[in-house]
């Protein structure tokens, strides 16, 4: 079973996400389907006005309007004016059958030379053509409009003239604030979403690196347990058959290989500290911090380090760099990763290892480096586990070791490697901190 599917929480906060983004879908879509039925209606009720006033003016008026006569117009202006106003309109335009404005009766496009919006002529064609027509909104100042257009047709049913009326959306006005409203929401509410998902996915991660980390505790327990109890097993069988073989050697002298009975207690000896590390797991880590010059501390560990190997380099302070440690556990760490450095030069034609010491404001870094092939990506993740090795008389314990080492005295030892370069760093705080 999924951590996801084992936490009600994330669960939570995935369904809180997806309602999130469904309220939003939904409220833009009212909205959007409030836009559209206003303006319809709009429409609607401006187009059946255009047809009424195109009505009222007839095609004798219309055609006495578009051949100048005076009065015309003044005998008009009492019917468009009430016909504005009864139809709560802005403005109504008188238009001759060429799409000349002829007459409006607010005076505003005559008093501008007669211009009109670009955006109105197909519309006005349309009526022209004898259809019923309508503008999209546009906008004057600070109002938003519509306009409907009828033609003026004569008894033969041909168009003398085109009626046009405009109309005001004051609704749009509203629901141009409502729209930056739910935009201003959906900015919110995506962003909530995003942090919602952020929180989900890094708690997420966090449950799962507990798992695996109490997943590792356990079979680290279980086998720390196993092996302790072969361990004492095989401890006495292997003093037994060490002092066989001294014996051996010392009764029988010449008369017995020599080789054999060192190979005997060579073998006896690294299956003792074998099950020495095996013993080590089922107990707790102590350590007895205490000042310590970790410059003179790496020297120390260099100069006893076996010179048949590759040469060991170090970059060290010029001053003491003293941090509180345990100095015995500190030195079995060196030892390890030098001793694993050596390990991974086996096949390196210049082998090289440099051991180096940089201070910062928490603590002081320790490097083993080594020029050897890499650490392959695959082995990375694994390469601190107990029992995971890849020498083939390896025991998989000893960067296990190191690391339970330094986390003991609050630090933390971490992997840097390429082709060609490889170090393990150890970082240790100046001060106690025992974990």
């Amino acid at each position: 079973m999924s951590a996801l599917s084992r936490n009600p929480a994330l669960w939570a906060a995935g369904i809180a996400v997806c309602s999130l983004v469904v309220l939003e879908l939904a409220g833009w879509a009212l909205y959007r389907r409030t836009e559209g039925l206003s303006e319809q209606d709009l429409d609607s009720r401006l187009r059946t006005l255009a047809q009424w006033t195109a009505l009222l003016v007839g095609p004798e008026r219309a055609d006495a309007l578009v051949s100048g006569e005076g009065w015309a117009a003044d005998e008009l202006a009492p019917t468009l004016k009430a016909a504005s106003d009864e139809g709560d309109l802005e403005n109504i335009y008188f238009f001759g059958p060429d799409l000349e404005l002829k007459y409006d009766i607010r005076g505003y496009y005559r008093l501008s030379g007669g211009s009109f919006p670009p955006f109105a002529l197909g519309p006005l064609l349309r009526a022209a053509a004898g259809q019923t027509s309508s503008s999209r909104l546009y906008k004057v100042g600070g109002s938003y409009l519509k306009s409907a257009y009828a033609p003026v047709r004569d008894e033969g049913g041909h168009v003398v003239a085109v009626i046009g009326v405009e109309g005001s959306a004051e609704y749009f006005s509203t629901l141009s604030h409502i729209r930056r409203y739910f935009v201003t929401f959906g900015l919110f509410g995506l962003l909530l979403a995003v942090a919602i998902a952020s929180l989900a996915y890094y708690a997420l991660s966090w449950l799962s690196s507990a798992e695996e980390a109490l997943a590792r505790a356990e079979i680290s327990e279980a086998m720390g347990r196993m092996a302790a109890q072969m361990a004492h097993e095989i401890r006495n069988p292997l003093s037994i058959v060490r002092t066989a073989a001294v014996r051996l050697r010392s009764k029988y002298g010449k008369s017995v290989d020599p080789r054999l009975v060192d190979f005997i207690l060579e073998e006896v000896d690294r299956i003792r500290e074998l099950t020495d590390h095996y013993l080590s797991l089922s107990r707790e880590e102590t350590i007895n911090p205490e000042p310590c010059d970790l410059v003179a501390l790496i020297r120390d560990v260099v100069d006893a380090f076996p010179k048949d190997g590759p040469k060991v380099e170090v970059d060290l302070p010029p001053k003491s760099v003293v941090v509180h440690v345990d100095p015995n556990r500190i030195r079995q760490v060196l030892l390890n990763l030098l001793s694993n450095a050596k390990d991974a030069l086996s096949e390196v034609p210049d082998p090289r290892i440099r051991v180096s010491v940089r201070k910062s404001r928490k603590g002081a870094y320790i490097s083993v480096e080594d020029n050897g092939h890499g650490v392959p990506h695959e082995v990375r993740e694994k390469i601190f586990h107990p029992f995971f090795t890849t020498k083939e008389k390896g025991s998989g314990l000893g960067l296990y070791i190191v690391r339970r080492i330094v986390r003991a005295h609050g630090g933390e030892v971490h992997l840097r490697s390429r082709p060609g370069r490889t170090s393990f760093v150890v970082f240790l705080p100046w001060g106690p901190n025992i974990r």
